[in-house]
């Protein structure tokens, strides 16, 4: 049974924690299980910038909390769900912690292929800027997006609908070469090609062990090839202001 981890940045279980468990409910009758994991139960400390481990050696110079732990039952899993309630819009300062110190995945992404949907909520504005937040995150995850669910005002009241995760759970169900990457995930696809290039080490290890090197795309997948033709003008272009 494929399994998704719903990601809650919220300090209170309330309207966001109470929208998971009823995506939780939804995954349970088709046929998934899922679990809640509340940020704010785990210790995370902010990230120190540290480059030289988290760049370039894929790794990260604070053990003492946990991060790990928790980016070990990412990789477990299936599928995601990253959710957070806006505050001052955008996410919680427990979410942000929790995103700067997955940085590495984003130079060398293990999560590359997981599906994810996005959760945000609030009384009143900043959904839009949360929601690109979380969109921003799971592009540098490599995820394949489902999708995102929104509740603002009032319609806090209206409960999940399932045909609000239809695409969330076609990709679960899917076999990821159906795929179809938007243009801002094959750019920063590049991007992080060309950070591995430049900065080497175990990052570029990584990189040439995943046979990345020479690949369009994490995987093989539906790539439209005028958004193809640009991303490798793009590789071309950003790669000769890196040389600069």
């Amino acid at each position: 049974m494929k399994k998704v981890l719903m990601i809650n940045g919220s300090p209170r279980k309330k309207n966001t924690y109470n929208f998971l468990a009823q995506i939780g409910e939804i995954l349970t009758r088709r046929g998934f299980e899922s679990e809640i994991l509340n940020l704010s139960e785990y210790e995370i400390k902010p990230c120190s910038g540290c480059d030289d481990v988290c760049i370039h050696n894929h790794g990260c110079s604070e053990k003492n909390d946990d991060m790990a732990a928790l980016m070990q039952r990412i990789l477990d899993s299936d599928g995601l769900v990253l959710s957070s309630p806006v505050y001052l819009r955008g996410v919680t300062s427990t979410f942000k912690a929790f995103a700067d110190r997955t940085n590495a995945w984003f130079h060398n992404p293990e999560t590359a292929g997981k599906p994810a949907v996005l959760v945000a909520t609030t009384e009143s504005t900043g959904v839009k800027e949360t929601i690109q937040f979380l969109d921003s995150l799971a592009t540098g995850f490599g995820a394949r997006k489902g999708g995102s669910i929104t509740r603002v005002g009032k319609a806090m009241a209206t409960p999940i609908r399932e045909d609000e995760l239809s695409k969330f759970i076609t990709l679960l169900e899917q076999d990821p070469g159906e795929y179809s990457p938007a243009m801002n995930e094959l750019v920063i696809f590049v991007v992080q090609k060309l950070l591995a290039q430049r900065f080497e080490g175990e990052n570029m290890k990584y990189w040439e062990g995943k046979d990345w090197l020479d690949k369009n795309y994490y995987y093989p997948c539906r790539i439209n090839p005028a958004k193809n033709l640009f991303s490798m003008l793009m590789h071309k272009v950003i790669g000769n202001s890196m040389k600069g």
